[in-house]
């Protein structure tokens, strides 16, 4: 049975795969020292969570299958000192460069892989909608789906606060990435200004990241455009010059026009795109707009799981486009364009009234969802869907490499390389080895791991770390 062991130090060992390794990421081993990572300016700090019985950060070998998202593309052990990836490779020789008091994680025939990203989701901010009641239980919500990071996407100052706060106490066992609204979600609503002008973009600790705005563009297919065009262009040309990164909503085509629009005001028709200027949604985009996403770099944050089958699957939605699917739900074709494509759950607003269960809102629902978009209120995959499937890959690629990449952050998350962050997913299946939709939607999170800490403990007989000798 796997388990959680502790060992004595062993001589260091060397070999032509860790040399590479270290070449490869830009660190080169000498002849008296081994081969280790260069500390990260916003490294983790020791604290206690109330979620975890684990520190915020700390040291820990995870030895098995891990799928890496770098090169080597599937490593046999990995090594997290101080909550930042110190080595990859063989197993014997990721445990010679151990510390001797640095607990082993065998993790068995389960599965390791890059902490899973949610790029776009209200866990903490619209925690009441879907009936929990703090922060702390919405982030263990998180955790235990296998989520090590979430961006919050509407930030107003109370929402801010509260982060900020949750942050100074070290009780944000999940990263989270705060974009901070510019106007309310609704005709009518109201606008915000340039609230964020007072304060630098960027990290506050390695838990809490501020350097994104959030604008809402419009409500559906109804065209309830919620800002006109020479306020959004003038607010999206502020927050660029400002250093901000730009996340606007944008459901229908006309929403999208204004969006790359902006943008091109912005930073010109062929970029290039430096603060990853990014459009959600992306329900209903053009040839012409899909190309012009392609010359700016501008990043797409897509929905993979129910949320897309269920909003265009019924007759009222479908009535809004007087039937025309052309455009709609254009996965395959971002992929296939070069777009960096993020999947995000959206939650929880893509909850059926609300109601939270064990399975939704997980990044194995997204990984399958694009391979068989099924709905829960509409569980038919419409057929103009059929040419826009993902495939397991690019599902896997889109809750990583993609979404790190939407977030700024692909140097730290998003794979597991010397210096990334130690955050892992551990799940009970293979995503790589040829599983179906459903397959992948039983798999089970056996553990979550942020900076090296267990944040969520799916198997204890595999996660639970036991004491030091």
């Amino acid at each position: 049975m796997p388990r959680v062991t502790h060992r004595t130090r062993v001589p260091a060992v060397r070999s032509a795969a860790l040399v590479v390794l270290a070449l490869v990421t830009g660190c080169t081993p000498s002849s008296t020292s081994s081969p280790t990572s260069p500390r990260s300016s916003a490294s983790d700090s020791p604290a206690r969570t109330p979620t975890a019985s684990a520190a915020l950060s700390e040291s820990l070998v995870i030895v098995g299958r891990i799928v890496t998202m770098d090169e080597p593309s599937v490593a046999e052990a990995i090594l997290i000192e101080d909550g930042t990836v110190a080595a990859v490779g063989q197993r014997d020789e990721v445990l010679a460069l151990a510390g001797e008091h640095v607990p082993v994680m065998n993790i068995g025939r389960n599965v390791a892989y890059p902490g899973f990203i949610d790029a776009h989701a209200h866990w903490i901010g619209d925690r009441g909608r879907y009936g929990l009641p703090t922060a702390a239980d919405a982030m263990d919500a998180a955790l235990s789906r296998g989520w090590t990071s979430i961006s919050e996407q509407w930030v107003n100052r109370e929402r801010l606060d509260e982060l900020e706060q949750l942050a100074a106490n070290a009780q944000l066992p999940i990263r989270v990435d705060a974009y901070l609204a510019l106007n309310a979600p609704e005709p009518g609503g109201e606008h915000f200004g340039n609230w964020y002008a007072d304060r630098e973009p960027g990290p506050i600790t390695a838990r809490l990241r501020v350097q994104g705005v959030k604008i809402h563009l419009d409500t559906g297919f109804t065209l309830d455009l919620l800002w006109d065009t020479d306020e959004l262009n003038a607010a999206v040309a502020a927050a660029n010059e400002a250093g901000w990164q730009v996340s606007i909503h944008a459901f229908s085509k006309e929403a999208q026009e204004m969006a790359l629009d902006a943008f091109e005001a912005a930073i010109g028709p062929n970029g290039p795109n430096p603060l990853r200027h990014r459009i959600e949604h992306n329900i209903q985009v053009t040839d012409a707009q899909l190309a012009r996403m392609v010359a700016m770099n501008v990043p797409t944050v897509i929905h993979l799981d129910t949320a897309v089958a269920d909003w265009l699957g019924g007759p009222d939605s479908l009535a809004d486009l007087g039937g025309d699917t052309a455009w709609l739900t254009r996965w395959k074709d971002f992929a296939d364009a070069g777009l960096h494509v993020a999947a995000a759950t959206d939650m929880p607003w893509i909850l059926p009234d609300f109601k939270l269960t064990d399975d939704i809102g997980r990044p194995v629902d997204q990984i399958a969802g694009g391979m068989d978009p099924r709905g829960r209120t509409y569980p038919e995959p419409p057929a103009w869907m059929a040419s826009q499937l993902l495939t397991a890959e690019q599902g896997l690629r889109a809750v990583t490499l993609d979404a790190a990449y939407a977030l700024r952050d692909e140097a730290k998350r998003g794979h597991l390389a010397i210096g990334t962050y130690g955050d892992v997913t551990i799940l009970s299946g293979d995503l790589t080895g040829g599983a179906t939709p459903d397959e992948i939607r039983a798999m089970t999170v056996i553990a979550t791991i942020v900076g090296g800490a267990v944040a969520f403990c799916g198997d204890q007989a595999v996660c639970v770390p036991a004491s030091a000798p």
